[in-house]
């Protein structure tokens, strides 16, 4: 199915933590207007930092196949496929395939709302500091 995707689409993007950890998650732009863009994303592991996340843009989440794991502030919840669900860009979390599993999604990405970053014991840290910081290398997910 990769190789298919990145001949329909292009090269994946390898979301990694600029490399301090196995990839584990790959996507590619299926679609890209002026106020929204459309991606295939396969999970193939756990996020990559240990510390929740928020993101830029509201989106939609369809489950195509396959289950994930999310942790909320609050919760952890795994999500089977199909599933529809509509998040604000402030929604924190992390999100991971299931040890030995993987998950294929379709998001829909709106534009641009705000800063996205992580949250490391409370404090926001803005996601260009976040990714070379030491904390970042400290909260990594893999060993």
């Amino acid at each position: 199915m990769h190789k298919l995707l990145s001949k329909l689409f292009g090269s994946a993007e390898e979301i990694n933590g600029s490399n301090r950890c196995p990839t584990y998650l790959y996507r590619w732009i299926v679609l890209k207007t002026w106020w929204f863009k459309a991606y295939i994303h396969h999970f193939v592991g756990e996020d990559w930092t240990l510390d929740l996340h928020d993101h830029p843009k509201r989106f939609i989440s369809v489950g195509l196949w396959g289950s994930y794991v999310e942790q909320t502030p609050n919760d952890l919840k795994v999500y089977r496929a199909p599933w529809m669900r509509m998040f604000p860009a402030s929604h924190i979390h992390r999100i991971g395939a299931k040890p030995g599993r993987s998950c294929w999604t379709a998001v829909i990405v709106f534009r641009a709302s705000r800063e996205w970053g992580f949250r490391h014991k409370g404090q926001f840290i803005g996601w260009r500091k976040y990714v070379d910081s030491e904390v970042a290398g400290r909260m990594k997910s893999c060993d």
